[in-house]
């Protein structure tokens, strides 16, 4: 289900542009936009109703917000086309979608994701550049105190999280710090991870983490619990 906008564009107060110098929200970009900041929802259903992966939807996210933001910064007309209303085309199609350069903190252990994310012993950081992993730095956890791993992967200017479970908390602090979270990845050595994230064949299960201690407080018996 998707919504059309009620209006073509928007154009700034004060200044003078010309009227060839505009931002250009395509329609897909604009119902993410919608389905995630003005309804509120998670990504999982917002890419499930734009029948997207997950991977994909973030991406469409980002752009969208990149163009927003020129668009105020630099004052700049913004206008919405309805040109992209084919939401299955990005996942058959990739030269449609702009690869968004991408930094993923992921939380690990000995090569593998780390189901608990507050209680993980590392965090590797991944860094993408065109859809293609450019860099991967393995890095000591913080202190597993209430909002601690939050902190920390935000000042390693990372834009995404990709992990397992994680309490609402975490998720709040992230989506504050303007992180995208990716909860409920399976844990699987981290390159086969990666593949299937930027393959848009990643499955994702229950990204709710029911102990303490999992980026909200800390509490010992989360570390030693498994999640389905």
């Amino acid at each position: 289900m998707s919504s059309n906008p009620s209006v073509a564009g928007f154009r700034p107060y004060g200044g003078c542009r010309k009227r060839t110098d505009v931002v250009t929200l395509l329609f897909d970009e604009y119902e993410c936009v919608r389905l995630l900041d003005y309804e509120g929802r998670q990504q999982a259903e917002a890419a499930e109703m734009m029948k997207v992966s997950r991977p994909t939807l973030t991406r469409i996210y980002m752009e969208a917000r990149r163009k927003i933001a020129s668009a105020i910064v630099e004052g700049r007309q913004l206008l919405i086309s309805e040109g992209n209303t084919d939401f299955a085309s990005h996942q058959s199609n990739k030269s449609n979608i702009i690869m968004m350069n991408q930094k993923i903190a992921i939380p690990t252990n000995s090569g593998y994701l780390w189901p608990h994310f507050g209680k993980a012993p590392q965090v590797t950081i991944v860094t993408i550049e065109e859809g293609k992993v450019k860099e991967s730095v393995v890095l000591e956890a913080p202190e597993h105190e209430h909002g601690a791993m939050p902190k920390f992967i935000a000042a390693q200017g990372c834009t995404d999280v990709l992990c397992g479970g994680l309490g609402p908390g975490a998720v709040n602090m992230l989506n504050q710090l303007g992180i995208q979270v990716h909860a409920g990845a399976p844990a699987i050595p981290i390159e086969e991870l990666l593949s299937q994230y930027l393959g848009g064949t990643i499955v994702y299960g229950d990204g709710n983490c029911h102990h303490d201690g999992c980026g909200d407080h800390h509490h010992d018996g989360c570390g030693g619990h498994h999640h389905d």
